[in-house]
C-alpha cells in the first residue's frame, strides 16, 4: 500500500539515540532512519539527493574562485572577492572603484557576475524523458514495530542548465595579469574542471580569456582588466518533487514464508 506523496520530506531525528552494534540493529527507527540518512547526506556523498537550486551553483562557482583552484594569492595574501548582480555591477561601472570596510582603495581584486542562463547541455544532445516522470531511484530498509519495511524513493530528472559567468581581474601591475593568466591555464589544461554541489560534480569549462582596456576609476587610477569566462554545466532539482512509498515488509529477523 502506497503512501502519499511527501510534498516536503523534512524529517527531525533525535540526535541522542545511541549508535547500534553492528549487525544486531539498525542506526535508526522509522521514519528517523530516513532523518538520519538525509543529515547525513554531505558534500562527500550522494546518498541522498538534496534540493539544488540557481543560487547554489552560484555560490559554488564562488567559492571556486575565492577560495578553490581560481584564488590568487600575492605576496601571501589572498586577492579579495566579490559577486556582482546585475544592478551592482551597473553601479560598480560608473566608479570601477572598489574598497573595503574602512573606505580603502583595495587593488587587486577580482569580480564575479553571471552574464547568461542558457538551456542545459550536461547529457549533449541526449533524447530526454518526459518531465514529471518519477524514477526509481533508492530503496531503503527501516525498522518499525519490529518488522523490517522497504520504503522506495523516487524522483524526477533533473533540469539541466548551462550557466555563464564573467571573471575579471583588476590589477594595476601586468604581471599579476600573467600570473593569473597562467594559474587559469594550468586549471583548465584538462579540458574541464568540476565542482561538487551537496555531492554531486558539475564540470566547469573556461570558455574565453580577454584582454579588456585598461579602465580610470573616479580618483584617476588606471587598471588592467582581464576577463575570463567561465561555463558551468549543471542541473537543479526540488525534493518537494521526490515520492515516497512502501514496497514490502518482513519479520525483522527473518522472512515470511
Amino acid at each position: 500500500m502506497s503512501l502519499p506523496k511527501k510534498k516536503n520530506p523534512e524529517f527531525k531525528y533525535n540526535t541522542e539515540v545511541n549508535p547500534p552494534k553492528v549487525g544486531t540493529e539498525y542506526l535508526k527507527y522509522g521514519m528517523e532512519r530516513i532523518a538520519k540518512l538525509m543529515v547525513d547526506t554531505d558534500k562527500n556523498s550522494k546518498f541522498l539527493p538534496r534540493t539544488i537550486q540557481l543560487k547554489d551553483l552560484d555560490s559554488s562557482i564562488l567559492n571556486y574562485v575565492k577560495e578553490g583552484n581560481m584564488k590568487l594569492t600575492i605576496d601571501g595574501k589572498l586577492v579579495p572577492t566579490i559577486y556582482l548582480n546585475n544592478e551592482r555591477w551597473g553601479e560598480f561601472q560608473k566608479t570601477w572603484k572598489y574598497s573595503d570596510g574602512d573606505k580603502n582603495l583595495i587593488t587587486p581584486f577580482i569580480t564575479i557576475r553571471r552574464t547568461k542562463k542558457e538551456k542545459g547541455t550536461r547529457l549533449g544532445g541526449q533524447a530526454r524523458v518526459a518531465q514529471g516522470r518519477l524514477f526509481r531511484y533508492l530503496d531503503v530498509p527501516i525498522s518499525e514495530d519490529g518488522e523490517i519495511i522497504n520504503l522506495r524513493f523516487k524522483m524526477p530528472e533533473p533540469v539541466n542548465v548551462d550557466l555563464s559567468y564573467d571573471i575579471r581581474l583588476f590589477t594595476k601591475f601586468q604581471i599579476y595579469v600573467n600570473k593569473y593568466d597562467e594559474q587559469t591555464l594550468r586549471n583548465f589544461a584538462s579540458i574541464q574542471e568540476y565542482v561538487f554541489i551537496k555531492g554531486n560534480p558539475m564540470p566547469v569549462l573556461l570558455d574565453g580569456m580577454d584582454e579588456q582596456n585598461t579602465v580610470e576609476n573616479i580618483d584617476g587610477d588606471r587598471y588592467f582588466v582581464t576577463s575570463y569566462t567561465l561555463k558551468m554545466l549543471g542541473f537543479i532539482q526540488d525534493e518537494k518533487e521526490f515520492e515516497i512509498t512502501r514496497t514490502s515488509r518482513q519479520p525483522r529477523f527473518g522472512f515470511y514464508v
